[in-house]
């Protein structure tokens, strides 16, 4: 099928009426992907890390409604292009602390970068052109990520969002879209990296004794709900 606005739209509206919708058994993930991953999976979509956009112009991303303004969009993952690579930036500015869900002592690095100000990590993202970030240890160049082809895939989002049952994050969690955005009309990202609205996260960790290999979640670039029009002319919500 052609994914014509209106096609996206007729199909939104008929998930919208299929209620809440259970995790399938054996797709279910701890992290908050998986409410994205149900609804591509509504629109017989596979789990798409390539350039192209999942409904041929359009990238589908869901997110779930409940406190939706404190939340993040991820737009993409990228790992940088020269300089440091993600695990030589854990592996020299990692910290040890105890892992919240045990008693196991892990080395992390789980920051927010931003390029209106340093973190308290000393980071800072400075971006030269639309398509090129640079991450700084203050003055200290470490590596550049190349956004050209993940820029691709965000021009045209449909942003949905989701009521859910169940404890969050649970394979018990069930998921009801309720609400869709198109956001276009992409304004320069280096305005907004520089500005501080699209942000870089990185998460990494492994276990404290090095017994297994860094986790890394990411890199991933960001930008809150509640700042869309730093980086997109037209927010249209479609139902």
């Amino acid at each position: 099928m052609k994914w014509t606005i209106d096609n996206v739209i007729k199909r939104l509206i008929e998930i919208e009426k299929m209620g809440f919708i259970n995790i399938p058994e054996g797709k279910y993930r701890k992290d908050d992907g998986i409410v994205g991953q149900i609804l591509e999976k509504q629109f017989n979509l596979k789990e798409n890390n390539l350039r192209l956009a999942d409904l041929g112009v359009f990238e589908l991303k869901g997110m779930r409604k409940k406190k939706y303004k404190s939340n993040m969009l991820t737009l993409f993952h990228k790992t940088s292009t020269n300089g440091m690579t993600p695990n030589q930036i854990f592996k020299r500015f990692g910290y040890i602390k105890k892992s919240l869900r045990s008693d196991i002592m892990k080395k992390k690095l789980f920051t927010t970068i931003r390029g209106d100000k340093i973190n308290s990590l000393g980071f800072i993202l400075k971006a030269h052109s639309e398509t090129k970030i640079e991450l700084y240890y203050y003055d200290e160049y470490l590596s550049t990520w190349d956004l050209s082809e993940a820029k691709q895939k965000i021009d045209n989002i449909i942003l949905v969002f989701a009521e859910t049952k169940g404890k969050v994050n649970s394979n018990d969690e069930s998921f009801h879209y309720v609400e869709a955005y198109l956001l276009s009309g992409l304004y320069d990202l280096s305005k907004s990296i520089n500005a501080g609205a699209v942000v870089m996260d990185l998460c990494i960790d492994q276990p404290a004794d090095e017994s297994k290999a860094p986790h890394d979640r990411g890199p991933h670039i960001r930008i809150p709900i509640t700042k869309l029009n730093f980086l997109y002319k037209n927010i249209k919500k479609l139902f």
